[in-house]
């Protein structure tokens, strides 16, 4: 036997396991738990059967007369072990499970995330721990958390940018490749005509709550619960006038909770912008302002991410604190759908359970 071809035969094996369940989604992983039901009861009576038997050799019971069972205890382990299966396939069904990609008809299992990017003149600054922009370091965490996305599958991802104005870049969508294209061509330096300030009146260049109310209006109504913001901003806004609190308002109405990512150095760095003409202009200086940012977070119901001088991890933050949050059903065809397959837990579940009322019988 070649033993080198076994190993590397289980290793394939694990691997396109690891691969199955990184995969593998649930439309209601709330549900899950259930499927432990069966072992708590094995204990309670693993815990009954150890008392009787202490209770039996007190009172003396013979051998004998434990051989006088009618059934053999292979035939109610092998009924139990059955019912067991029956409960974990029914428990399994509910939960939805679906993986690989579906027909025309499919149900997308996700949440909706809209994320927000300052672009204003004060994400100009370089004063990360890489040689980048904080536009930059903020549109780089966009990708991390489409392509963690991409390979979940199922989620709507839209991208709202902002300075003076908001403007929605990109609806909601599953379409990954083109948020990634549209994603590339930002360039803060040079600022979409929409989000520049409407007249030289303007109060300020960083409208946060307008952007965030705007993040709101882009969300899907039909599916609250399932819902996120992500704001990624160095939060210096030289108007100070807490507009940012309308954004918080909004959010806070549809109960959709704004996650914040702080970017930046929270001292002040110098910054020298161009003008429009062409040649360098006004010299400013900017620090990340992290007290409303931290406001924002905390009276949405979000959380608050201190990047810093950081690049922001986004795609961890997705896979752990969201992708496992409650998620909606979409049957749009436009949707990336996985397959579900919860019929065949069903008929599994329904058969073992017919095993084990016959064994019974």
């Amino acid at each position: 036997m070649d033993f080198g071809s076994v190993q590397s035969g289980f290793g394939a094996a694990w691997a396109d396991l690891c691969e199955f369940l990184a995969a593998l989604r649930w439309a209601r992983p709330g549900l899950l738990w259930l499927s432990l039901v069966p072992i708590a009861f094995v204990i309670l009576e693993w815990w009954a059967r150890a008392r009787n038997r202490v209770i039996a050799a007190r009172l003396g019971r013979s051998g004998a007369a434990r051989n006088l069972a009618v059934r053999s205890p292979r035939r109610i382990a092998l009924r139990r072990l059955a019912f067991g299966l029956a409960w974990s396939s029914f428990v399994l069904a509910l939960a939805g499970p679906r993986w690989g990609p579906a027909d025309d008809g499919g149900v997308a299992v996700g949440r909706d995330v809209v994320i927000v990017i300052d672009l204003s003149r004060s994400m100009l600054a370089t004063d990360l721990a890489t040689p980048q922009t904080r536009w930059q370091a903020a549109c780089d965490s966009a990708r991390d958390l489409v392509d963690t996305a991409s390979r979940l599958g199922g989620h709507r991802i839209g991208i709202v940018v902002f300075a003076a104005r908001p403007k929605v870049l990109v609806p909601l969508t599953t379409d990954y490749d083109h948020l990634n294209l549209m994603l590339d061509e930002i360039d803060a330096a040079v600022q979409p005509v929409e989000i520049r300030p409407a007249d030289e009146f303007s109060k300020s260049g960083t409208r946060i709550g307008a952007a965030l109310a705007l993040a709101v209006q882009t969300h899907d109504d039909r599916f609250p619960g399932k819902q996120d913001i992500i704001l990624l901003s160095d939060g210096d806004d030289p108007a100070d006038d807490r507009e940012w609190a309308e954004g918080i308002a909004v959010g806070r109405a549809v109960g959709i909770p704004i996650h914040v990512v702080g970017i930046g150095d929270t001292i002040e760095s110098p910054v020298t912008l161009r003008r429009r003409g062409g040649g360098e202009g006004e010299l400013i200086a900017t620090k990340l302002v992290e007290a409303p940012l931290r406001t924002i977070a905390r009276d949405s119901r979000g959380r608050y991410i201190p990047a810093g001088r950081e690049k922001p991890r986004l795609g961890e933050f997705f896979a752990a604190e969201l992708e496992k949050q409650p998620s909606r059903e979409l049957t749009d065809d436009a949707a990336t759908a996985l397959r579900d397959h919860s019929t065949g837990f069903w008929l599994f579940g329904l058969v073992t359970l017919l095993l084990a009322w016959i064994r019974r019988a």
